[in-house]
């Protein structure tokens, strides 16, 4: 008789994003560790392409189980395919896991009921689980003994929950770098994969309401032995993976992180890779995240320090169970990464409990800094699966409004057949629907002219001047610009974009992000998307926004030098690239706003100086029209300005005036002609 087969899926995004699936690796892992079970059924390879479920499914053996590891971007295909596997394979065993599977009893069970091909639900860690239904469905025994799962009854087809009974000892788990589970499997599919995904520990201290971290079932942190650790990054190196995603909820909250990253370094020195890896940061340990930084900074492995606060209102910090960074460990990992013209980021979520507009928006006026190497983020806010904020006692309290919308990633080139969704928060008692898509408009569009350089310098010039609040001056755009629509239509046009966008997610459901014309439908978030739609305008943009600053000044009553005003405008526009710009132009400027700006770039402040000069812009590598071209010229990395260099009158760079990392700029004009 034919053995029946054990599948184990992870289906990956289905865009230009596609990772290792060490979901799926370790369940395999710790599947080739039962000898027995693999003398009377097959393991099959590892699925992860996201293919036509009917085709897919018609070219398996006679399945025993098929397990599939469901997250945010795959829970509707593992769906679609776990059905047909049920169809055609009415006696197999379905089992689902992972951290976008209801976990809750009244959610699972009416998961459950939705989906009445799925025989069993994993609560928790399922390396162990997945072993033992196996086992069971092989020989025929009841999963009574199995903890940690909700399953239909054989015989009756009722709903049984097994508690969980502990954790999994992660020093005894196998792992698929190391056990050559992913030989084999990178070595046929590893082009299709940008990077591989590195797991140390397990667990996470805090209870923020919106994680998935927060509500796991045990907060105590376990670790894999170090030996494990180092064979998997040499792993990493040998394969000559350039990406690393690390899975640890809480990088450098342990002193043996300073040790990772030594073996990172090490990696990068034997190997040349990796050459990028991605973290979720602690929230509270400056020094040891300042140490682990200029280990991989000196190692040449990029990387992003991000400073995660959430909301700056006390309220809403409580009411999500969140703990903060210090600020005094905040101002001092800035400072660090400042001295060492380093990027940082700062994280708000957009839309959270107790969080009103006039809130949310002081928060992100105290989030735009002066310092060009600052950035800022702003991301909805989303429901997960088996997060407390998800659950019906949170959303009745805080009367939270949402719609399910399509899963898409920014700057994804693919489409895929089967849609996911991902829940978007869209109002609650404290910001109701209306002021909700205020928030929306008026926040993004501040990120957009702020955080991509567009009007940076015009912004705070007028904040060091005479005061004025960035968002402050924002909103009067955005109503002066509805009032004068003949006269300003390309702010208007930007600001319409995003109070229809957010309008569009309330009514319609669609998706958060924006596809600027011209870009090939490429998507983007919103501060983005609202950029690349203004570049299209550089000119005109410049010309009404000075329109409007100078409408907004007077109504303040602000005194100020029109000529003066006009000359910062002209240096803005300037710096930014041009989307049909030339190789070479030049500039006549009266004030030396370069040396005035130099707090920017962390070097001493200088009072504004009349000092007429002619300069040469520089543009290496013009688009010449083409927005395809720009995006590879200009934009490629997030948060990198898309700044023209700036030359002298004796060829001499004077603007950027520190070199910036990821801007290789010539230092002398005569090198670029």
């Amino acid at each position: 008789m034919e053995k029946k087969s054990i599948y184990v899926a992870q289906f990956g995004t289905g865009s230009n994003i596609n990772l290792l699936p060490l979901a799926a690796g370790q369940l395999v892992s710790r599947l080739k560790q039962e000898k027995e079970l693999l003398e009377d059924c097959s393991l099959e390879e590892i699925i992860f392409r996201r293919d036509n479920p009917q085709k897919l499914v018609s070219k398996m053996k006679p399945v025993l189980t098929a397990g599939f590891s469901c997250f945010l971007w795959n829970t509707n295909h593992s769906l679609a395919v776990g059905n047909e596997v049920k169809k055609r394979f009415p006696k197999s065993l379905i089992v689902f896991g992972g951290p976008s599977i209801p976990k809750e009893s009244a959610l699972s069970y009416e998961f459950f009921e939705k989906n009445p091909f799925i025989d069993v639900i994993c609560i928790d860690e399922g390396e162990e689980v997945f072993a033992q239904l196996c086992k069971a469905q092989l020989e025929g025994k009841p999963f009574d003994s199995i903890p940690g799962i909700i399953y239909r009854d054989k015989k009756n087809r009722k709903l049984i929950e097994n508690p969980l009974k502990g954790h999994l000892d992660l020093s005894k788990l196998p792992s698929p770098y190391v056990d050559g589970t992913f030989d084999e499997f990178y070595a046929k599919h590893g082009s299709e994969f940008s990077g591989a995904i590195i797991e140390t520990n397990r667990g996470c201290p805090y209870k923020c309401s919106y994680c998935t971290w927060g509500n796991q079932p045990f907060h105590q942190l376990r670790e894999k032995t170090n030996e494990t650790v180092r064979k998997e990054i040499e792993w990493i190196g040998k394969n000559k993976v350039n990406y690393i995603a690390m899975a640890d909820a809480n990088f450098g909250i342990r002193a043996r992180d300073i040790d990772f990253a030594k073996m990172l370094a090490e990696c990068k020195e034997k190997y040349g890779v990796p050459n990028f890896i991605s973290v979720s940061w602690v929230k509270n340990s400056s020094k040891k995240v300042l140490e682990i930084a200029d280990i991989l900074k000196k190692a040449d492995v990029g990387f992003k320090i991000t400073l995660s606060l959430q909301s700056l209102n006390p309220e809403v910090v409580k009411a999500i169970n969140r703990v903060n960074i210090k600020q005094e460990d905040y101002d001092r990992i800035k400072d660090a990464y400042r001295k060492e013209n380093m990027y940082s980021y700062t994280e708000l979520i957009f839309g959270l409990p107790m969080e009103s507009y006039e809130s949310y928006i002081s928060g992100i006026e105290n989030s735009l800094s002066e310092s060009i190497l600052d950035q800022l983020y702003v991301y909805p806010l989303f429901l997960f699966p088996n997060t407390q904020i998800g659950s019906k006692e949170s959303r009745e309290k805080y009367g939270i409004k949402s719609r399910k919308v399509e899963c898409v990633y920014t700057k994804s080139k693919v489409s895929n057949e089967i849609k996911e969704e991902v829940e978007i928060v869209t109002g609650n008692n404290a910001m109701p629907e209306d002021r909700w898509r205020d928030a929306f408009t008026v926040g993004y569009h501040t990120i957009a002219l702020h955080d991509d350089r567009l009007a940076f310098f015009i912004f705070h010039y007028l904040k060091r001047e005479f005061g004025v609040k960035i968002t402050d001056l924002e909103t009067y755009a955005r109503e002066m610009s509805a009032k004068e629509n003949e006269n300003l239509p390309i702010i208007r046009s930007s600001f319409l974009r995003l109070e229809n966008l957010a309008r569009d997610i309330q009514d319609k459901s669609i998706d958060y992000l924006i596809r600027p014309r011209t870009y090939g439908n490429i998507p983007f978030d919103p501060p983005e998307g609202t950029f690349l739609e203004l570049m299209l305008d550089k000119s005109k943009f410049y010309s009404e926004f000075f329109e409007i600053t100078k409408s907004y000044l007077k109504s303040k009553s602000r005194l100020f030098v029109k000529s003066k005003l006009k000359d910062l405008f002209k240096f803005q526009e300037a710096v930014i690239a041009n989307l049909d710009g030339k190789k070479e132009d030049s500039v006549e400027l009266q004030y030396d706003w370069i040396s005035y700006f130099s707090p920017s770039f962390h070097l001493p402040r200088k009072e504004l100086e009349y000092s007429p000069s002619r300069l040469t812009i520089v543009d290496a590598n013009p688009s010449h029209g083409n927005s395809q071209e720009f995006l590879k010229n200009h934009f490629d990395v997030r948060g990198v300005p898309c700044f023209n260099p700036i030359y002298n009158s004796n060829g001499e760079l004077v603007f950027p005036p520190v070199q910036m990392q990821h801007l290789k700029i010539p230092t002398s004009w005569s090198e670029n002609g």
